[in-house]
């Protein structure tokens, strides 16, 4: 959360003139609720679900970019998708200054969460995005590795 999969993905997307799927939006578009509300409603086992949902459908759109929920990879499915795809992992401190007016405190349960999925995320990755650097360059980053491996 809030290290910078959105912006930059939408940086590459527009680099890349390919179409940009946010996991997020594409579960409020679906649902016209947040993946807070629905976690809170629904229960948290219920968003995993749509998460994992909507990042196979956007796979199926490739060639795209997508910014996938961090659950995704708690699945087979979400593991394999991920893996038949190239994987950038932005392996980042989040920026709790990132959405004003939410409240940023992260919960213990969330630094477990990724710490517990931290090998599979660098398992997945073909590349690592990690550092201090702007969105602008982080995407040349991501550019040029994706023009090397082309």
């Amino acid at each position: 959360m809030r290290v910078g999969k959105t912006t930059v993905g939408r940086l590459v997307a527009d680099r890349l003139d390919l179409p940009f799927f946010d996991c997020d939006a594409q579960i409020e578009e679906i649902t016209g609720r947040t993946s807070r509300e629905i976690a809170r409603s629904d229960g948290v086992p219920a968003l995993h679900a749509l998460e994992l949902s909507v990042l196979l459908t956007a796979l199926e759109q490739a060639p795209a970019v997508i910014a996938a929920a961090a659950s995704v990879v708690d699945s087979p499915a979400g593991r394999d998708g991920i893996g038949c795809a190239t994987c950038v992992w932005v392996d980042r401190v989040p920026d709790i200054n990132a959405l004003p007016g939410e409240d940023h405190r992260r919960s213990v349960d969330a630094d477990e969460r990724l710490e517990r999925r931290r090998p599979v995320y660098r398992d997945l990755a073909d590349f690592v995005l990690t550092g201090p650097g702007t969105p602008e360059e982080f995407t040349e980053r991501v550019v040029e590795f994706l023009g090397d491996i082309s």
